[in-house]
């Protein structure tokens, strides 16, 4: 919302300057975007530049045709010269002048004394868009007759304005108003606060309002509230400069005086209005209603447009002329030819103009405003003043009567404000009068009660303003937050963390440390991810919870997987010269459910894509494959306790045989895999990449519950014993590992498979696996004999159970 000062003024006296204003706007809960100087810049003096003139003598110029040489009074001891290319310029005329040295707007350098094909020009005579106050360059601006040459222009043209640009919250639709900003300004600045004249005005226009138009409201659901009024011996015509530069200030274009009182009481007050040529109209009639399904209509920017049966429409007895609340036809607008109008002031349902806008894509200074939710008795001071205007502007006569449907507005019962509340909720005494006074301030009808005060909202702020804490908020920010001291919250007990937090915590801080990047990704996915990850067309997961608006096709879904969020962003790190890397994200994914809700699953994922380099958390003997993945996986779940076997698995995202699915006990905590290169060719990603995905659930589930054992830290040295077995190659190297801790005993604190070896020396069917034991006894120092005793132990078990050889031994 724009706010020229000049505006502002009329309606408070706040004597605070720009910056300070800024500032108190910004302090009480509306945010300032920017200060900006609109039209003639006002520093250095250059307002001085710019003067009343008048044309005493104009005369053709000897070598060009569509020149003529001026001579102007502009207060001077002697006329100025000046060359003015103006088809309209002539004698007699009171003109603006712009003197060397004025910087114009959006002028480099100041204006300077010239010479137009040989004859010197001292100075300028503006127009209307020169001077940043319309868009007319047609001709100069011919200025009333009567001022004195010399004064400056300032004093009777608002060549200078000075603009605050707020941005205004969505609860607050009376700051969408210059008299919503204006009691604002009154209430911070502790100053009074003048209305804008809202009386009847005078109605001797020929007949009554039912001998021209008639109205039929059939969506009262939609539309509570329609008030209309007709206006006959209209002079349609430019603007008063006045007008029209207040309304170019606020952001809105100069179109014929109708448009533009409309336009300038939708700014003073908040209440859109619309204009309707009331001979253009079909019966004549008004007729408030659900359009036909593909019912057509054209707008005012030229574009055809189907409604349906969800849209409002303004229709005459024949065909839509607006849609409510957004834009107008364009077969029916104001013109010049216009003699007869209706004026129409409505209350429409804001989420319907909405709903509305977003699936039309059509947005308007109205709809945003509609959307709101506007109250039903701002359209008869709207309507009020908007006639008053036209019959001062446009020479109209107010025709007697209203035509105005309204549905019963209900009673808004008043709020307590309870003695000490506000104490209790800032945390700094605020007594029951100085609460009064700030809400009096603001507009708010205070009454002393039993215990406390008894508060009556105005409409402006009803929809706003409901409770006993939204007025507590109304104190608050008007004595203002800084003086609130931030201290943080007395609780009984210390806060904690969950356990499951405390393993999503643990997880993210493991991944962190292998050097593994975490990322955020977007929970709106496209429905061709699916497709994507190769599911088979009968997939559950091909069920999707949709959004009933997506912003676009890329963003329709919610997601079901984890997988694509983490392969987008490693195309994008590949397309963006990192090859390689590693990647985690901890989310969610949502499966809909028959009541219209999702269940939500959470996740740990990771994908580490492209080929291990030394700035990556490192892969063993730098190759990624799915052991890995497994190494990984096996990592993370011992954060939770959790001991972990692989088992196969046939996700069709994942190479077809590189994958497994990993289990503890007798649940599945997670899955590991190697990416399909079809898969990877979809989402642009170069491979290897592996990708390791847990259920934190699951995982949690699985932990060990009561108190862990932790063992004391060993004081001897551990030796190592490294084995290499020949074994078939069905045989997982987790059998291997888990006969090697059995049979080794105590004594083995650990067994690791450090190397895998397939080839010609060990024949066709079969692996060699090397395996390092870790041999320790916490009491004392082994001997090598005893060191030896678990190491035959475990090759002699190995032998007997899975049919193992020693490589390179009997």
């Amino acid at each position: 919302m724009r706010l020229p000062l000049s505006w502002l003024d009329d309606h408070v006296a706040h004597g605070l300057s720009a910056q300070d204003l800024a500032v108190r706007f910004a302090a009480s809960g509306t945010n300032v975007e920017e200060v900006i100087q609109h039209r003639v810049s006002d520093t250095g003096g250059n307002l001085a530049n710019f003067r009343i003139g008048r044309v005493i003598e104009a005369s053709q110029h000897p070598d060009a045709d569509r020149l003529r040489v001026c001579r102007v009074d502009t207060g001077d001891a002697e006329l100025r010269q000046i060359v003015c290319g103006a088809p309209n310029v002539a004698t007699g005329q009171t003109v603006a002048v712009a003197l060397p040295g004025a910087l114009l707007p959006g002028a480099e350098a100041p204006l300077r004394v010239a010479k137009l094909r040989g004859i010197e020009s001292q100075g300028m005579i503006c127009s209307a868009r020169e001077l940043g106050l319309g868009q007319d360059h047609d001709g100069i601006m011919e200025l009333q007759d009567g001022l004195t040459p010399g004064a400056p222009l300032a004093d009777w043209v608002p060549i200078s304005e000075t603009v605050i640009d707020l941005e205004i919250t969505s609860n607050r639709p009376d700051c969408l108003s210059i008299t919503g900003l204006a009691r604002e300004a009154a209430a911070f600045t502790e100053t009074r606060y003048c209305p804008p004249v809202e009386s009847e005005p005078p109605a001797d226009g020929l007949g009554k309002v039912d001998d021209y138009v008639k109205l039929r409201v059939d969506a009262p659901d939609l539309c509570p509230r329609y008030m209309a009024r007709v206006l006959v011996d209209v002079e349609v015509g430019p603007s008063p400069l006045w007008l029209a530069a207040r309304l170019e200030a606020a952001g809105m274009r100069a179109i014929s005086n109708v448009v533009d009182v409309t336009n300038y009481v939708m700014l003073l007050t908040g209440q859109p209005l619309h204009a309707f040529d009331l001979d253009q109209l079909a019966g004549p009639e008004i007729v408030v209603r659900r359009a036909s399904a593909c019912e057509p209509i054209t707008t005012l920017d030229d574009i055809d447009r189907m409604l349906d049966s969800e849209t409002l429409a303004i229709c005459d007895a024949a065909r839509p002329m607006v849609i409510a609340g957004i834009m107008g036809a364009a077969d029916c607008e104001v013109s010049d030819s216009t003699t007869r109008l209706m004026l129409e002031a409505a209350t429409f349902d804001g989420p319907n103009i909405l709903r509305t806008s977003l699936r039309l894509g059509l947005r308007s200074e109205s709809s945003s405003r509609f959307e709101k939710r506007l109250p039903a008795e701002l359209p008869a001071r709207a309507m009020a003043i908007a006639c008053r205007m036209l019959i001062e502007i446009c020479g109209a006569k107010l025709v007697p009567g209203t035509l105005d449907a309204c549905e019963p507005i209900p009673d808004r019962p008043p709020v307590v404000l309870r003695d000490g509340r506000v104490e209790t909720i800032l945390g700094v005494p605020v007594g029951r009068a100085e609460s009064a006074d700030i809400l009096g301030r603001l507009g708010f009808d205070v009454a002393e009660g039993t215990d406390g005060l008894v508060v009556r909202v105005p409409f402006e702020r009803a929809v706003d303003v409901t409770r006993e804490i939204d007025l507590v908020e109304e104190v608050a920010r008007l004595r203002g937050f800084d003086q609130i001291p931030a201290l943080l919250p007395r609780t009984a007990v210390a806060g904690g963390r969950t356990i499951a937090q405390t393993l999503r915590e643990r997880l993210a801080d493991r991944l962190v440390a292998r050097g593994v990047s975490e990322i955020i990704s977007y929970r709106f996915v496209p429905e061709a991810d699916a497709d994507r990850l190769r599911m088979s067309p009968d997939d559950p997961r091909r069920t999707v919870v949709r959004l009933a608006r997506p912003m676009s096709e890329e963003m329709a879904v919610m997601r079901r997987s984890m997988l694509p969020g983490l392969l987008r962003a490693a195309s994008h790190n590949q397309a963006h010269q990192r090859s390689s890397g590693a990647l985690f994200e901890i989310g969610r994914t949502y499966a809909p459910r028959d009541d219209g809700l999702a269940d939500e699953r959470e996740f740990v994922a990771v994908l580490h894509f492209g080929a291990p380099t030394s700035d990556h958390w490192r892969t063993p003997g730098g190759v990624l494959d799915i052991h890995t993945g497994i190494g990984l996986f096996g990592d993370l779940a011992s954060v939770a306790g959790v001991e972990v076997r692989a088992e196969p698995n046939d996700a069709p995202y994942f190479h077809p045989v590189r994958q497994a699915r990993m289990r503890s006990a007798d649940s599945i905590v997670g899955w590991v895999g190697q990416l399909h290169p079809l898969v990877l060719r979809n989402f642009d990603v170069r491979g290897p990449a592996v990708a390791v995905v847990i259920p934190t659930d699951e995982l949690l589930s699985a932990a060990p519950t009561g108190a862990r054992a932790y063992a004391p830290i060993l004081g001897v040295p551990v030796s190592t014993r490294d084995i290499a077995v020949v074994v078939a190659d069905d045989v997982m190297a987790e059998q291997v590992l888990t006969v090697s801790r059995r049979v080794g005993g105590a004594l083995v604190r650990d067994a690791r498979v450090f190397d895998r070896y397939v080839g010609e020396r060990i024949g066709v069917g079969k692996v060699s696996l090397a395996i390092r034991l870790a041999i320790a006894d916490p009491e004392r120092t082994l001997t090598d004999a005893e060191i030896e005793t678990p190491v035959s132990a475990v090759v002699d078990a190995l032998r007997e159970e899975l049919g193992a050889e020693l490589r390179g031994g009997s």
